[in-house]
């Protein structure tokens, strides 16, 4: 949301936030589209340290990085979207206006300039096609003028210390500057522990960032950045008592609550992740144009293991699935646009993309062997997977200034998307594909001032995602395996209606869209079925969640409200809607029955139990009309801050944040998965310097210890193993040992009490 401040003319006035949603600097209340713009003022404000904790203030956009810490999810306008999948994101991700994946982005923030969330479909303008909206992050450029910095500590009752800070230094004044930014980040994660291991859990992350500005004259502006990040992951998955969910299930002891935060394995999984980037902005302006060059590199190394006893059948012996993911990219992107309309009415952008992406990685997935119920042997299977993906595009975008009060704009994008991909499964080939796919993508908006604090617009704009191929399913494969891994390409159309207004004196904001969006074959990733897989000593059961192309709606409302109540005092509210649904369509199931329709709490069955259901196939399917996300269809954030005077230069205040949710039934085929509403109330309290030089406050973060689980498997964790059989003990049969705990268990975060101290000097 836009968040208020007092100008230095009058206090009781909403100050003008400037965004970059059209590639230009402008004020938010002109741009003929939804955005939500947080800047680093705000960040800092909230303690917001970790990118997913942006949700917190931007109603309709969720947020996760899972266990694993590397599968990041987003969703907004009620498109979900999972990393898993390998499809290209719903939501688009920009570092300094350059393309990147999610993962660089969802760590510990510091020295952010300003976030833009920006709703509905991108890509006219803009890097990628993505058909609910994009996220930019804008890093602190170096100040050509003053030598300065600041330093922020953060400490918490739940273990947690983040230092972070940035020293700028102009070498030549008003021509060339450097900033060096830096963390050091240390906290518990989630606070599960494991009922079998004493560990703690955590996370231990630092990272650095050296930026460069260089302006010789007003033409020419060069800005640099390159960012190290490196983060070691140590966590457990948590689980809850299936006794506490259904009154049927005998009770089996320990009972473990969601809220007990424990879990079941001896080892925890671990993740060491390593990351660089470097981003570059070049702008050159000449008659009146600017040609523009932005590019990024980098590159990603991913350490991870993930235990496979899941149920701790075989105490003390552990085995699991080893992953070592090496992704390297490249973007390069060149556009001319006009800085002086032409002949007094027209501005135009034109530009080219190119997109370079290729992510390998190798996996080792370990089988357990038991004799007469014990453990006797892990069986190790290795997996490659090879991919290359590229992207190339050109686009252009032309606005039409009728008079001064109304505006049409429209843009075009051809992209031309080609990739590979090739699976190894114990040295045999699965499968070696290779696509290329071609698209064209449209924006048209309308926009009219009835004066300068209203404005209306309409606009439609169109999207395309190429399909993927579903990862992580290692089996050859059928007809009905092929049908939910190799996915079609997805196109979408989107309507949205809306008005920008401000009024008594700019003291009161109110912006509202309604929308509509159309999806042709939309990358459905459903919750997890089971499946028959097959290794090198037969078949067995195991999990997934497979993909579907479907035909959905999403229809929903965006509203952004502020008002300056007096001077020091003011309100800020946001509120997001989005119904989504699928329009009849086929999608993989659980269906032991065989009736056609997803079985409730169809849980882990048996190799038998499943080999009878699927006649012959892998797995089921079954045709729904259900939502394509299960994100709450509605949120509200409302913020609030009172600042007075304490003496001539010192200010105390008091501020509040509040996110709100309803009830949410997730799942339609999970009982165990719905969640009731729920508020998480921040508070904030502190003093500071009239100046802005030193700020120290107190925060309380989920005062009220709201305890909800937000989420619970369908079904009872369970080991999958391989017994030996009797007389010859040559050959194997598929088995599982369930345990009585649920898994895949998410919960609210704990309630958490810190202080913060920040310091800063000259330019900062």
């Amino acid at each position: 949301m836009a968040q208020p401040a007092a100008t230095s003319s009058d206090d009781t006035m909403l100050s003008e936030v400037v965004v970059t949603a059209r590639r230009k600097a402008e004020s938010l209340q002109a741009v003929p589209q939804t955005v939500n713009a947080v800047t680093g003022g705000t960040l800092t404000k909230l303690n917001i340290q970790r990118f997913e904790d942006v949700q917190a203030i931007v109603p309709g956009l969720n947020l996760s990085s899972g266990n694993t810490g590397y599968t990041t999810a987003a969703t907004v306008r009620g498109a979900s979207f999972q990393v898993e999948s390998g499809a290209p994101p719903t939501v688009a991700f920009y570092l300094n206006e350059a393309t990147i994946q999610s993962s660089y982005l969802f760590q510990s923030m510091f020295d952010v300039g300003q976030i833009e969330v920006l709703r509905g479909p991108q890509g006219t303008l803009r890097g990628v096609s993505s058909p609910s909206g994009a996220i930019t992050v804008t890093t602190q450029r170096p100040n050509l003028s003053d030598f300065g910095g600041v330093g922020n500590l953060s400490v918490n009752d739940q273990h947690g210390r983040n230092l972070n800070g940035a020293v700028n230094l102009p070498v030549i004044k008003e021509v060339l500057a450097f900033r060096l930014a830096g963390i050091i980040d240390d906290n518990r994660y989630d606070q599960v522990r494991s009922l079998n291991n004493p560990l703690h859990p955590s996370q231990q992350s630092w990272g650095v960032r050296p930026s460069v500005r260089f302006e010789p004259n007003d033409n020419l502006a060069v800005n640099l950045m390159y960012q190290h990040f490196d983060r070691k992951l140590t966590s457990f998955n948590p689980v809850e008592s299936l006794s506490l969910n259904d009154p049927s299930a005998p009770v089996v002891n320990p009972i473990i609550h969601a809220q007990d935060r424990l879990g079941l394995t001896d080892e925890p999984l671990s993740n060491h992740t390593k990351q660089d980037i470097v981003t570059g902005n070049v702008d050159y302006r000449f008659a009146g144009q600017k040609l523009s060059y932005v590019g990024s590199w980098s590159k990603q190394d991913i350490l991870a293991f993930t235990p496979g006893d899941t149920a701790n059948a075989f105490p003390d012996r552990e085995y699991g699935q080893t992953l070592h993911s090496r992704a390297k990219q490249a973007t390069n992107e060149i556009r001319l646009a006009s800085e002086d309309r032409l002949f007094g009415q027209f501005d135009y952008t034109v530009g080219a993309y190119l997109s370079h992406f290729n992510p390998p990685s190798d996996l080792t997935n370990q089988s357990a062997i038991t004799l007469f119920g014990r453990l006797v042997s892990v069986v190790d299977t290795p997996i490659q997977r090879r991919s290359k993906a590229r992207e190339r595009s050109i686009f252009g975008n032309a606005t039409w200034h009728i008079g001064e009060a109304t505006e049409l704009s429209g843009g075009l994008r051809h992209i031309w998307y080609d990739d590979s991909g090739l699976l190894k499964v114990n040295g045999a080939t699965l499968s070696n594909l290779h696509s290329k796919d071609e698209a064209t993508i449209y924006n048209v908006s309308l926009s009219h001032k009835f004066s300068q604090d209203f404005l209306v617009y309409a606009n439609t704009g169109s999207a395309f995602r190429p399909g993927p191929s579903i990862i992580g399913i290692f089996r050859p494969p059928t007809p009905l395996i092929t049908k939910y891994t190799e996915l079609e390409n997805e196109k979408s159309k989107s309507y949205e209606l809306g008005f920008k207004s401000t009024f008594l004196d700019k003291r009161v904001l109110l912006n509202v869209a309604a929308y509509h969006q159309d999806f042709k074959n939309f990358i459905y990733r459903g919750p997890s079925v089971a499946y028959i897989d097959l290794n090198q000593l037969g078949p067995r059961v195991n999990t997934a969640n497979f993909g579907s192309s479907v035909d959905a709606k999403i229809d929903g409302v965006d509203i952004d409200a502020a008002f300056q109540v007096a001077q020091g005092f003011n309100i800020t509210a946001a509120f997001s809607y989005a119904k989504s649904k699928i329009k009849n369509q086929f999608v993989a199931c659980n269906d032991l029955n065989r009736d056609g329709v997803p079985d409730i709490n169809a849980g882990t069955p048996t190799l038998a139990q499943l080999q009878a259901s699927t006649g012959g196939e892998a797995l089921a399917q079954c045709q729904v009309s259900d939502p394509i996300s299960f994100t709450p269809k509605w949120s509200l954030v409302l913020q609030s801050e009172y600042a007075k005077p304490i003496s001539d230069s010192v200010d105390g205040y008091v501020r509040g944040l509040l996110s709100y949710y309803p009830k949410n039934r997730q799942d339609p085929y999970n009982t165990y998965d719905n969640v009731t509403d729920y508020g998480l109330l921040n508070l904030y309290g502190g003093v500071r310097s009239k100046d802005g030089a030193w700020d120290v406050s107190l925060y309380a973060k989920n005062i009220t210890k709201t305890q909800k689980t937000l989420n619970r498997a369908n079904g009872v964790v369970t080991t999958q193993f391989q017994a030996l059989q009797p007389p010859t003990f040559t050959s194997v049969v598929s088995g599982n040992s369930a345990s009585s705990y649920l898994g895949d268990v998410r919960l609210t975060p704990v309630r958490e009490f810190g202080v913060n101290v920040r310091y800063a000097f000259g330019s900062r």
